[in-house]
C-alpha cells in the first residue's frame, strides 16, 4: 500500500503570494502618495507581475507602449482635432488598432483603448494631468514588478537547470571512469549490446528532459535571450555533452582492450590517464555549475578550469606521441592483426577527439571562440 500521494499542484504558489504582497504594498504607496491616481500601481502590478522575469518584461513593454500610445492618441483626437465625440472616439479607437498592430502589440492595445475611452469620457476635464500621472504610476508599477521578480522569491528555474547540467555531467564522468577502468584492467568486461542500448536510451531521455528545462529557463532571461551570456553558456554546454556522448558511444562499441604486448599495454595505460584528465575537467565544470552565484556571475571559474584544460591537452599530446612512436614497432614486433591495430588507433583517436572537444567547446576555458560562434 502506497503512502499519501504528493500534491504536485498546490492551491497557492509562492508567485501568487508575491503578487498579493507586492500589489498590496504598491496600492498602499500609491494611495498614500500626494501624486494623484495612485490606484494605477496595483492595476499595473497585477497585470505584469508573473512567475518569470522574461514574461514580466514582455508584459511590461506591452503595457508601457500601450499606455504611451493611448495617452498620445486621446490628447490628439480630443484636444488637437476637436472632432465630434462619436466620430473622434471611433477614429481614435481605430488608430489604436492600427498603431497597435504596427507595433506588434498583443495586449498593449487593450490598455491603449481603455486609456482613450477613460480619458475622453471620464477625465476629459483633466486629460493632461491624468495622462501624465497614469504614465508615471504605470512606469513605477513596472519597475516594482521587475524588481520583485528578481529579489522577492525569485524563480529557481535557472539554478535548477544548472544543477541538472551538473548531474548530467556526473553521468558522463561515471561513463568515462568505467572506460578508464576497462583500459587498466587485465581482463576487462565489456557491456553487452543490450546494456549499451539501454544505457543510450537512458542518456537520450535525460538529455531531452534537460533541453526541455532549458527552454523553460530561457523565459527568465528577458528579451532577446539568444544574446544573454547564460543562453550562450547553455548552448555551449549542450554542444559539449552531445559531442562527448558521441565519443562514449564510439568507445563502448569497440572490443575489450587486450593488454599485450607491453607496448600496447603502456599505450592503454596512457589512454586511461587521458580519460582521468577528462574526468577532472568535467568534475571541475560540474562543481562550478552547482555554485549559487553562477546566475549573477554568468561565467565560469576560468582560472582553475583553464589549468585543468591545459593539463588535459598536455596528456593528449603525450598520448599522440606515444601512439606514433610505438604503433609501428608493436605492429612489426608482435603478432597483431591489422584489424586489432585499427581498433587500437581508433580508440586512441576517440580519446584524443574527446580532449579536443573539451578544449574547443568548453565554455570559455580555451579563451577562444567556441565552435558555436560566428567565425
Amino acid at each position: 500500500m502506497t503512502g499519501p500521494r504528493q500534491n504536485n499542484n498546490p492551491w497557492i504558489l509562492r508567485s501568487d503570494i508575491r503578487l498579493a504582497v507586492v500589489t498590496g504594498l504598491g496600492a498602499g504607496f500609491g494611495l498614500l502618495n500626494s501624486i494623484p491616481f495612485g490606484y494605477y500601481v496595483p492595476l499595473c502590478t497585477a497585470a505584469v507581475l508573473s512567475g518569470s522575469y522574461g514574461n514580466s518584461m514582455k508584459l511590461s513593454i506591452q503595457r508601457i507602449l500601450g499606455s504611451v500610445m493611448g495617452v498620445l492618441i486621446v490628447l490628439l483626437f480630443s484636444r488637437g482635432l476637436q472632432l465630434p465625440l462619436p466620430l473622434g472616439l471611433g477614429l481614435a479607437l481605430a488608430s489604436v488598432r492600427l498603431f497597435g498592430g504596427a507595433l506588434g502589440l498583443q495586449v498593449g492595445y487593450k490598455v491603449a483603448g481603455n486609456i482613450v475611452i477613460m480619458g475622453w469620457l471620464v477625465h476629459s476635464a483633466e486629460e493632461s494631468i491624468w495622462g501624465m500621472s497614469r504614465l508615471f504610476w504605470t512606469a513605477f508599477g513596472i519597475a516594482l514588478s521587475l524588481w520583485a521578480t528578481r529579489y522577492v522569491w525569485p524563480s529557481g528555474t535557472i539554478p535548477s537547470l544548472h544543477r541538472r547540467f551538473a548531474s548530467f555531467i556526473d553521468e558522463l564522468i561515471n561513463d568515462f571512469r568505467l572506460e578508464s577502468i576497462q583500459l587498466e584492467a587485465e581482463a576487462p568486461n565489456r557491456m553487452s549490446t543490450t546494456q549499451r542500448r539501454v544505457r543510450r536510451t537512458e542518456i537520450l531521455q535525460q538529455i531531452n528532459a534537460l533541453r526541455q528545462q532549458r527552454d523553460v529557463a530561457q523565459l527568465e532571461l528577458g528579451l532577446n535571450p539568444e544574446n544573454h551570456p547564460l543562453h550562450q553558456l547553455w548552448t555551449e554546454l549542450d554542444l559539449l555533452i552531445s559531442q562527448l556522448l558521441s565519443v562514449l558511444d564510439g568507445l563502448r562499441g569497440l572490443p575489450s582492450p587486450v593488454q599485450s604486448p607491453p607496448l600496447i599495454k603502456e599505450l592503454h595505460l596512457q589512454e586511461a590517464n587521458v580519460l582521468k584528465h577528462h574526468i577532472k575537467l568535467l568534475a571541475g565544470l560540474a562543481s562550478d555549475l552547482r555554485k549559487p552565484d553562477l546566475v549573477e556571475k554568468q561565467c565560469l571559474d576560468l582560472e582553475s578550469l583553464s589549468e585543468l584544460s591545459r593539463d588535459l591537452q598536455t596528456a593528449a599530446q603525450q598520448l599522440t606521441a606515444t601512439l606514433e612512436e610505438h604503433a609501428d614497432r608493436a605492429g612489426h614486433d608482435a603478432d597483431i592483426s591489422p584489424e586489432r591495430m585499427r581498433q587500437i588507433v581508433l580508440r586512441t583517436s576517440l580519446i584524443e577527439h574527446g580532449a579536443s572537444v573539451l578544449h574547443d567547446c568548453f565554455p570559455g576555458v580555451a579563451r577562444s571562440k567556441p565552435v558555436t560562434a560566428i567565425r
